[in-house]
């Protein structure tokens, strides 16, 4: 006792009373349940030195691990500012992967055997063998989405049957991931999750192994535990065995990455696994004022599956949440410029999705203020959306573009079958009016001919319009919404494809022409993928989604675009209730990062009738009386683009898949699509099938999703 005192007095240890029974409980497994603001990382750390300096154990014997190379980073500065660097270089602080690629290493020196090689990039490969096996060419955010639903398979550990339970995608994803794994198997490669899964192999198979490392590292620490995937928790489970010495440090309440495999339940069944462990509390917020925090511990009791904690604060009151009314998301956009111009401090605004940034650097650029971005994706700009905007235009200007409108004519809502361009490419005399030519070779189709006349006119008018307008012709007058219609029931999410159009028009609505409008999408993405070091040297705005913003603090927090169906993203009926589940938990990081003020600004009369979140109902006004409605979730809420926004849609698939029986639908089945009318299945491969219909010619379809959204009979 006496060394532990004079240890808190040499480094002036101010701890409360749950804090020091932390750090002070050495033997046997501890899980640590820390509320945000409550000083995790301070505990960690005074842990590790309590470790060395009054337990007198050696820094050899102890290893930290954490998910993140910035968290192990910021983990060892941390103890080497309060504690010196001497004993900080003799510290493992390591993420999981690197300390599972450290057990590859020794197993290949124990065993004088070579292990696969690393394959540093996927993309390229899933790129390659995704033209390979549908003959056809995925964008950039299909690519993302693909590449992220492989690694949630791999940190779930899921079967073959799991996966084919996963919401279908627009491709055959079980068959791609079987090309996958036997190319890198003919490769002798393994990629950044196939490390976790080799390690934890490895260390199941051979005992000697285990054993080493167990008895290297007696004492193991697991910060942001709550961020740890199902393998991830297998591996410390075997390294921790019945016996040793583990502390866990999390907060189920902030599990926010589902989509990437995190796996609370770890933290839930911490008992079921070490029974002789123990389970500590940390409910002191030091961060927010009360009304923050009494309001987020109220909501955060809308989630039943938890472990009781009330999180309190000594600080004081505090002004109260706003819910700030706008009239339109351009006016939300203009009140956050009036009110940094004002304030001159520290202000942070968090969004659901990247998307609702954009907007908002444009006007922050133009108004000369300096901001920081965490980590956004430059993958709106790849977005096939822009893309067909820029086309439909373009051949607006023009119009005898042969090659450009083989890109379009299947989006204009005009039956034009594949046949009819194969052909037209033989008779197409350049320098024609496509249009023209396609009318002559109409005779007798009535309807056609019309529906062409009307394109000729619209693509006429589109030229000398203004973006903002233009853009509500190309999706009304041309056809486009009904391609897009196509997408959703094939696929996309609706709530994504809304909101990007809804930036665009924001955008296009502050330049007076399109030309204006794509140089300005250009810039934009430029100036987002500049360092972020470049983007300014005092920046007075942290700009942030909810999931980048965890583990950060501001004064003022600024929430926009909180809006039913994008928080939550799913329903509330009882399939969906993990992925709800963490819809709630995101929302409540969200709020916790206001250290003094948090405003919402929710938008009046938004087009689509577009309402604000219930979420921010019951921070506000308290929870519900009576238990969330269990009603049928909508389709497009089961399936949904989940990279950049979202993201919770496959952990709970196992009880929301969709069962079907397919066998009436064989080659040579008559069927009638809503769109393209009578069609014959030509081929079919699980759900996806090939259908040739007689008015647009072939097309490959998710039957599933076709058939359960009425979409073919």
């Amino acid at each position: 006792m006496k060394n532990y005192e004079i240890f808190k007095q040499q480094y002036h240890l101010n701890l409360n009373q749950q804090q020091q029974k932390a750090m002070v409980r050495i033997n046997g497994q501890s899980l640590l349940l820390a509320v945000p603001g409550s000083g995790k990382t301070t505990v960690i750390i005074c842990r590790i030195a309590y470790l060395l300096q009054v337990e007198k154990i050696m820094p050899e014997a102890i290893l930290t691990l954490t998910f993140s190379r910035m968290g192990a980073r910021d983990l060892k500065n941390r103890y080497q500012k309060l504690f010196g660097a001497a004993q900080a270089e003799r510290l493992q602080f390591s993420t999981i992967h690197s300390f599972a690629l450290s057990v590859i290493r020794h197993y290949e020196r124990t065993y004088r055997r070579q292990a696969y090689g690393v394959l540093g990039n996927t993309t390229p490969v899933i790129r390659e063998l995704y033209q390979h096996l549908f003959k056809a060419y995925p964008g950039e955010i299909e690519l993302a989405e693909i590449c992220q639903r492989i690694g949630f398979c791999k940190n779930m550990l899921m079967s073959d049957d799991e996966i084919k339970r996963l919401p279908p995608l627009e491709i055959d994803f079980l068959k791609l991931y079987e090309a996958y794994e036997g190319h890198k198997l003919d490769e002798q490669l393994m990629d950044f999750d196939d490390i976790l899964k080799y390690a934890w192999v490895l260390l199941k198979k051979y005992p000697d192994m285990l054993a080493y490392f167990q008895n290297k590292y007696p004492y193991i620490h697991l910060d942001e535990a709550q961020d740890t995937s199902k393998i991830q928790f297998k591996i410390i489970e075997l390294l921790t065995g019945k016996n040793g010495n583990l502390f866990m440090v999390g907060d189920e309440d902030q599990s926010i990455y589902g989509f990437r495999g995190a796996f609370p339940e770890s933290l839930l069944s911490f008992k079921e696994t070490w029974p002789q462990g123990e389970v500590l509390l940390m409910e002191t917020n030091y961060r927010s004022t009360k009304q923050i925090v009494e309001k987020a511990n109220a909501f955060i009791k809308l989630n039943h599956e938890r472990y009781q904690k009330e999180m309190s604060t000594p600080n004081g009151s505090g002004v109260s949440i706003v819910r700030e009314w706008v009239k339109s998301t351009e006016a939300q956009y203009q009140f956050i410029i009036k009110a940094i111009k004002q304030e001159g401090k520290e202000i942070a605004i968090l969004y659901r999705n990247n998307e609702s940034a954009i907007p908002l650097v444009d006007l922050l650029d133009e108004a000369g203020i300096g901001y920081h971005i965490k980590e956004h994706s430059p993958l709106f700009f790849t977005h096939f959306l822009i893309k067909d905007i820029k086309r439909f235009y373009q051949f607006a200007c023009d119009p005898s573009d042969l090659n450009l409108f083989t890109q379009i004519y299947y989006k204009l809502d005009a039956a034009i079958s594949r046949e009819t361009i194969n052909q037209m490419s033989k008779w197409y005399r350049s320098g024609d009016l496509v249009l023209d030519g396609l009318i002559k070779k109409s005779a007798g189709k009535d309807w056609q001919i019309n529906r062409l006349k009307e394109l000729k006119s619209g693509f006429q008018r589109l030229k000398n319009v203004n973006p903002k307008i233009g853009i509500a012709m190309i999706l009304d007058d041309l056809g486009y919404r009904s391609y897009l219609n196509f997408r959703i029931n094939s696929g996309q999410s609706e709530e994504s494809i809304e909101q990007k159009l809804s930036m665009l028009k924001i955008l296009a609505g502050r330049v007076p022409d399109f030309w204006r409008f794509f140089d300005k999408l250009t810039k934009l993405e430029e100036k987002l993928q500049e360092p972020q070091a470049k983007q300014t040297k005092n920046p007075l705005v942290t700009l942030s989604t909810f999931h980048s913003s965890k583990g950060l603090e501001f004064e003022k927090v600024f929430i926009i675009d909180a809006t039913e169906g994008q928080i939550p993203n799913v329903s509330t009926a009882p399939e969906d209730h993990k992925a709800y589940a963490e819809e709630v938990r995101l929302f409540y990081v969200a709020v916790t990062r206001a250290k003094m003020e948090l405003i919402f600004l929710c938008v009046k009369n938004r087009e689509k009738d577009i309402k604000p979140s219930p979420f921010i109902t019951y921070l506000i006004d308290g929870l519900p009386k009576k238990k969330r409605q269990t009603s049928k979730p909508s389709f497009k809420t089961k399936i949904k683009e989940s990279f950049g926004s979202q993201q919770n849609k496959w952990q709970n698939y196992k009880t929301s898949e969709l069962k079907m029986d397919l066998s009436a639908y064989q080659k040579g089945t008559l069927i009638a699509h809503q769109r393209f009318g009578e069609g014959t299945i030509l081929e079919r491969d699980g759900m996806i099938a090939t259908i040739h219909f007689d008015q647009v010619g072939e097309k490959k379809m998710n039957l599933a999703v076709c058939i359960e959204n009425g979409v073919i009979k």
